[in-house]
């Protein structure tokens, strides 16, 4: 069994999370509305529009240029279903050094379109890059909207995944489990603007780059909340260990907090995840791992943070 020692260390170590300080710097500094979200949102008559952006790290690019255009596409679906949204359509800005280049990106971009029901609308090329580069836009649409910055003290954090998958060859952290049908994928995500319509939850993300504990640190920072975490709680896919999951940016995951988790789980389960009650919110600024008797403090948000760089 890992330590929670060891679990502490793997996650503040990892880029994954240490690039978050970053976002919201930036985020900061261009004074952005929706500081600490993934996506943003309008109201637009009766309903809300969308809108996510995301830029694929030259990590996954230069590991596989096929699979960078994929989930240029996955990450902006996520972003906009963990809102309750629904995705329509994209935009995407390509930079490449050749043809052959350009062709990988565009095809792993169009069987994401076709897996996620998304169409690409436009964009733009630059075919004689220094190094190929995958910037995408998406459009969606709301019914309600969940916020990442509203988790209340006493509510229970659910964690829920698709666990059919396996880690991509080249990409240990990136876990895949998009090799099923359009229509069971598109149910899966869906379960996240039932959760959103039916106002099952207080606050909502999806698993990113940071792994299952830096996703949840990062909402209880702007939640201005604390957490404990229940580490044996955590489930995992048989085929990762534990620590490899817990840094793993799932193809379909996500975070809610609510005082209704058995309705959430129920929701989870019906729309073929595993779902679990892994903590509970609170007053106190630290997110706080549990394992039996043994505890640790992962983060200290009373003095420190996720998303800003501290001098």
């Amino acid at each position: 069994m890992v330590s929670l020692d060891d679990i502490v260390k793997a996650v503040r170590n990892y880029p994954g999370v240490a690039r978050k300080k970053y976002a919201g710097y930036f985020s900061k500094l261009v004074k952005a509305e929706f500081y600490g979200e993934d996506a943003a949102y309008i109201k637009f008559g009766d309903n809300y529009v969308i809108l996510a952006t995301d830029s694929i790290w030259h990590k996954v690019i230069e590991a596989d240029l096929y699979w960078a255009g994929f989930v240029s596409i996955l990450v902006n679906v996520h972003d906009v279903y963990a809102m309750g949204g629904k995705p329509l359509a994209a935009l995407n800005v390509v930079s490449a050094r050749s043809k052959e280049e350009m062709e990988e990106i565009a095809r792993g971009i169009r069987d994401a379109c076709e897996k996620f029901d998304v169409k690409i609308v436009g964009g733009h090329i630059h075919p004689d890059a220094k190094l190929p580069s995958i910037d995408v836009s998406m459009i969606g649409v709301a019914k309600s909207i969940l916020r990442s910055d509203t988790a209340e003290t006493g509510d229970k954090i659910v964690f829920a995944a698709d666990l059919e998958g396996k880690p991509h060859p080249k990409l240990p952290y990136n876990f895949d489990s998009t090799n099923k049908s359009k229509e069971v994928l598109k149910y899966q995500f869906e379960s996240m603007v039932e959760i959103a319509e039916r106002k099952l939850a207080n606050a909502a993300k999806d698993v990113s780059n940071a792994g299952i504990l830096g996703t949840i640190a990062m909402m209880m920072e702007v939640s201005g909340k604390g957490c404990e975490i229940f580490v044996d709680r955590i489930f995992k896919p048989k085929n990762v260990s534990f620590v490899q999951w817990l840094l793993s940016y799932p193809a379909c995951a996500f975070v809610v907090t609510t005082k209704k988790e058995r309705e959430v789980l129920e929701v989870f389960e019906k729309h073929n995840l595993a779902a679990e009650v892994i903590g509970i919110v609170t007053d106190d600024k630290k997110v706080l791992l549990k394992s039996g008797r043994e505890e640790a403090v992962l983060f200290d948000l009373n003095s420190e943070s996720v998303l800003e760089i501290k001098e």
